[in-house]
């Protein structure tokens, strides 16, 4: 799931970069948004829901947070009821709006939210 939410965000969301690790060298790549896996279900047939947390990393406070609200917007918009690959995207539910993260590098800003994305087989 991780790579199929950063692929898609690299692909269709404007000079973002998706990922699915924080590499040493972030603040030369920004903005990005790192995709995590951090739960969700399966019904043991068809249908996956699983929990994510996107972070957008930034330079600025208004960039970070206008870059998560994009990024918010554009997964319930562009990436819902869409096939990516293998899977058709059926839902997707905001669990935990946009919210200012700490982040170690004080030259950065990290705004991140939680969904929940529902998917099934092609």
């Amino acid at each position: 799931m991780e790579a199929l939410v950063a692929t898609w965000i690299e692909a269709n969301v404007d000079d973002t970069r998706g990922m699915t690790e924080t590499p040493a060298n972030l603040d030369t790549l920004l903005p990005v948004a790192k995709v995590m896996k951090i739960g969700g279900s399966y019904d043991g047939f068809r249908i996956t829901r699983a929990t994510v947390d996107v972070d957008f990393f930034d330079s600025t406070r208004d960039r970070a947070w206008s870059g998560a609200l994009h990024v918010q917007w554009c997964l319930h918009n562009l990436f819902v009821r869409r096939r990516q690959g293998d899977a058709v995207v059926a839902r997707v539910e905001t669990l935990t709006d946009p919210r200012r993260l700490p982040y170690d590098n004080t030259n950065l800003r990290r705004v991140g939210a939680t969904y929940r994305i529902t998917v099934h087989p092609a």
